[in-house]
């Protein structure tokens, strides 16, 4: 059976110090401003909101920080970062980047660092696909084979309700933000609406080179047209399955200049969503395989480290509908068969031929 390789666990410390180190940095640049915490309640939870000092006789809208948990209120507490804590963490990032931990190119790692000094990760917009895998390596401790981690893209995503109850967002806009990456950057007109836009590219040799999608769940009805996103100023591309993905988002890190604080997808989420994403993809393409194999990595280390949660986010997908259910098992059947061992369907014969149901442990 292939299995997968372990990075140190130093490197598992080094990589879980310098996240805490970044994600409180980005509370720090907009506190140093001035101002004062202050927590809402919405809906019965408690938020924390960061209310810049007033200038002018204007004060300047409240920014997000997020909801009310130990880490957000130890930040708050934490306001200064000196410049040597900014050397370390540019050390951090070489020492684990040295050691074979997955990063991105420099272009990917440019537009990511603009995205979070604009403040889209910390008002929960969350990083996708490859970039996101990238983060699982460091974080849960394995070797990721380059060509598994490699992409050229950036896909961000979030919820439109999440857009709108945040009540803050990026400065100034996101084609903007881009254009300070690259100048060449361009919105492309959507192919349902021309008046919106949900990639932002580079263009060479009349091709896109480069890519930025915005994406957005699709419940309900199909539909093509962009959904907007108040936060992001600007629109998405609505996807079916996407809900899935980025419910309960965590905290993580791309290495890249100081390290570049992100919200990414739950493991288990992104391992058992890379199913639904290979089965609709054609049968043999390129992409369906490197869907399949980044869940086939994750699967075998979750189920060595994080068990409980694997199976239930398997089991939580498989019970959202007939549909979900036959798009996962579409893609369970094109894993290796020691991977759908570790994660089986509750129908499936074991191979003796027998209901699997009936030895799960």
């Amino acid at each position: 059976m292939r299995t997968f390789q372990r990075l140190p666990v130093a490197m598992q410390t080094v990589y879980a110090e310098l996240a805490d180190r970044a994600w409180s940095g980005s509370f720090r640049e907009i506190m140093d401003a001035g101002g004062t915490p202050h927590k809402r309640v919405v809906k019965g939870r408690e938020y924390w909101y960061w209310h810049p000092a007033t200038c002018k006789g204007h004060r300047p809208t409240a920014r997000y920080l997020g909801p009310d948990t130990p880490e957000i209120r130890r930040r708050i507490e934490a306001r200064v970062e000196r410049a040597e804590a900014r050397k370390d963490r540019i050390a951090m990032v070489r020492a684990l980047r040295a050691g074979g931990v997955p990063a991105p190119d420099g272009l990917s790692g440019n537009v990511l660092a603009a995205l979070a000094d604009a403040g889209a990760f910390r008002l929960r917009a969350v990083l996708v696909g490859s970039l996101a895998f990238q983060c699982y390596a460091p974080m849960l401790g394995f070797r990721a084979p380059g060509t598994v981690a490699r992409t050229g893209d950036v896909d961000i995503g979030q919820f439109p309700a999440i857009s709108i109850a945040v009540g803050d967002r990026i400065e100034p806009d996101l084609l903007s933000v881009l254009k300070g990456v690259d100048p060449a950057f361009e919105a492309v007109p959507s192919p349902f609406d021309p008046r919106r836009t949900f990639r932002y590219a580079i263009r060479g040799g009349g091709e896109e080179r480069f890519v930025v999608d915005v994406l957005a769940p699709m419940r309900g009805p199909t539909r093509d047209r962009p959904v907007h996103l108040p936060v992001l100023e600007g629109d998405a591309q609505p996807l079916r399955f996407l809900d899935f993905l980025l419910y309960q988002e965590i905290e993580a890190l791309v290495l890249h200049g100081t390290g570049i604080p992100v919200k990414a997808p739950a493991p288990e989420r992104f391992a058992v969503h890379k199913l639904l994403v290979a089965a609709r993809r054609p049968t043999g393409r390129a992409k369906a395989r490197k869907d399949l194999e980044q869940a086939a990595l994750l699967v075998r280390v979750l189920a060595s480290d994080r068990p409980v949660e694997l199976q239930e986010a398997w089991e939580e997908m498989r019970a959202r509908g007939p549909a979900w259910r036959k798009a996962a098992d579409r893609g369970w059947k094109g894993l290796p068969l020691d991977v759908q061992d570790l994660l089986p369907l509750p129908d499936a014969p074991d191979k003796s031929g027998n209901d699997s149901s009936q030895h799960r442990k």
